[in-house]
């Protein structure tokens, strides 16, 4: 027989106020380590070690998980700061916590298996149905792979997606495992421009064993289906598919707002526009246009993640599941913060000239970093423009399953 799960510490109760004053803390640490964590295509060891420490891997883990079961406002803000130091950092923790939350929609005994003898353990995660599985008694074996996987190299376990076919192999239905980091290998597969050190390499499992525990429904996690398996856990109300969008979202205010602010750094010791009158640039009108447009780019956009915030939460208040009409809002929204904050950094470049692609430049690689995730998948605005629009014309079908 099999006997009750082994107990989860509860020690992990920070306050909202206190995870955001740790978060800017680390500000000017992630910040002087950016270029290291770009050339080792991975977070350094100080990074792991402050964010792991500060609960940053966990944001989502529940509470009687040893997690700090936070609010998604703080959430948001949190990751945003983070950004303000390292991209790659805040991309890390919320995808980390994510992988924490949607663990948590597990029962008590996969969430023991996590968080018993470590709360900080964390979860990376890959949705998407990549690797393939076969059901036999008491779950399914899992082989197959899975890429992008972000944080998967400061990860104890992973989930990652798999189809479920019929005998026909048509899907039919599509599941989440959860597999212990020990179980999985690791193939170093990722080399691109911006977002470097997320390390987003290929997890790898091969006939790997997944207990019935262990294994998550995509479908009921979409549709919020597992809330009422959580009663006292009002975060599991929230629309995973919307969290997965503003989640992924909120780095970009962070990473806009750094490229403002050291702008702003510049320009205020002085510096003369080349080849014009200007001998100090703040006194030429299209600097000044160029200040205030970003400025209000970036207020755009955390405009448009503060109402997605809000619509989350109201739904987390009244315990039910988003309609499709505020799903698609929220997925415009997404879209907003990701083209707002991109033509903001753009328009800084500008105003920094040919010297802002300096490698010892910040804003350079903030823009690599932004020029890189507005292209993913969930967070595309031309995608989220065509969702919002046969959302509010009534068209059919939708055109993704994660709205």
């Amino acid at each position: 027989m099999i006997g009750p799960p082994p107990s989860i510490s509860t020690e992990c109760t920070s306050s909202s106020g206190e995870l955001l004053d740790r978060a800017r803390e680390l500000v000017p640490l992630l910040r002087a380590n950016a270029a290291e964590t770009e050339r080792l295509c991975r977070l350094p060891e100080d990074n792991v070690t402050a964010l792991r420490d500060a609960g940053f891997f966990t944001l989502g883990a529940p509470r009687c998980a040893g997690g700090p079961e936070v609010d998604f406002r703080t959430w948001v803000d949190v990751v945003a700061e983070l950004a303000r130091g390292c991209g790659s950092s805040a991309w890390v923790a919320t995808l980390l916590s994510m992988g924490a939350h949607w663990t948590g929609l597990l029962g008590d005994r996969a969430r023991a298996d996590v968080w018993a003898a470590d709360p900080h353990a964390a979860v990376c995660l890959n949705p998407n149905p990549s690797a393939g599985g076969r059901a036999v008694d008491g779950g399914m074996v899992v082989s197959g792979r899975w890429r992008p996987m972000s944080g998967c190299n400061h990860a104890q376990w992973v989930m990652g997606g798999v189809p479920v076919q019929d005998e026909q192999c048509a899907v039919v239905d599509r599941k989440l495992v959860l597999v212990p980091m020990t179980q999985a290998r690791i193939e170093d597969t990722w080399n691109v421009a911006g977002m470097r050190g997320t390390g987003s390499n290929t997890v790898v499992v091969d006939e790997v064993f997944v207990p019935e525990h262990r294994i998550l429904s995509l479908p009921r996690a979409l549709a919020g289906d597992y809330a009422p398996d959580h009663s006292d856990e009002p975060q599991y109300a929230i629309s995973a598919s919307s969290l997965v969008a503003v989640a992924q979202a909120a780095p970009a205010l962070g990473l806009a707002a750094a490229a403002l602010e050291h702008t702003l750094d510049v320009l205020g010791a002085g510096r003369a526009v080349g080849t014009s009158i200007y001998q100090n640039a703040i006194d030429s009108p299209s600097v000044q246009f160029d200040v205030a447009d970003a400025a209000r780019l970036i207020d755009t956009a955390r405009m448009h993640a503060d109402r997605a915030v809000r619509d989350m939460e109201q739904g987390v208040r009244e315990r039910h599941p988003l309609d499709l009409a505020t799903r698609a809002r929220i997925r415009m929204d997404v879209g907003t913060v990701m083209r707002s904050t991109q033509q903001a950094v753009g328009l800084l470049l500008d105003v920094g000239g040919a010297g802002g692609f300096d490698m010892g430049n910040p804003v350079q690689r903030i823009w690599r970093d932004l020029e890189t995730v507005v292209r993913h998948q969930i967070l595309s605005p031309d995608l989220s423009r065509e969702i919002y629009g046969r959302a509010l014309l009534g068209v059919e079908p939708q055109v993704s399953n994660l709205i």
